[in-house]
């Protein structure tokens, strides 16, 4: 009788189970998303140069792209790179040949972004740039690239979502080239399409 009344308890226990299961959601919904940033804007060269200070232009428009993956989590990483135009020098030298001198520079970087509050986000990023120096000046023109391999970004961003694919925003952010101790910040307006 005991055999008997445990088995029909366990068939009856299974069968409840089988019923009240949870059904599927038939609702997908994605966890993961990718997104892709252009971005454009000011851009402001805090100058370390010793020399030619009175005549260096240090505003310029510069334009970045991003892409980013985005878990479920506030936690995104992603690739950044652009391009800038650092500063922008013109001197006279005493045997009237005049030369301009310019900086500019394409940065490679690895982001890690958070999300703070809703809409709000931190990041911060640190990869390779590769900095062109460009002389022109009479009978010259000499550009030479170099290879900055420890530089770092910090940034700061408010993205609102027009539609479920695309968003705008506008991005504050500071960046150091390790190579040549060269200091910039730039604040852009960004585009966001999302996967």
């Amino acid at each position: 009788m005991g055999k008997k009344t445990i088995i029909v308890t366990l068939m009856l226990a299974c069968f409840t189970l089988a019923v009240f299961s949870q059904q599927k959601d038939s609702v997908k919904v994605r966890l993961n998303h990718y997104t892709f940033t252009v971005g454009a804007g000011w851009t402001h060269y805090i100058n370390n140069l010793e020399n030619w200070d009175n005549n260096i232009k240090k505003d310029f428009v510069g334009m970045s792209f991003k892409f980013f993956w985005e878990p479920e989590y506030r936690l995104s990483l992603g690739l950044e790179s652009g391009y800038y135009k650092l500063f922008k020098v013109s001197g006279q030298f005493p045997d009237n040949t005049s030369v301009d001198v310019s900086r500019t520079v394409i940065p490679l970087l690895l982001l890690v972004r958070m999300q703070i509050i809703q809409n709000v986000y931190l990041g911060a990023g640190m990869g390779i740039a590769i900095l062109s120096n460009k002389s022109v000046g009479t009978d010259l023109n000499v550009v030479t690239k170099t290879i900055s391999m420890s530089n770092f970004e910090l940034s700061g961003a408010y993205i609102y979502p027009l539609s479920k694919h695309f968003l705008a925003g506008g991005e504050v952010k500071m960046f150091s080239f390790a190579a040549l101790s060269d200091w910039m910040y730039s604040i852009q307006a960004t585009f966001t399409f999302k996967l």
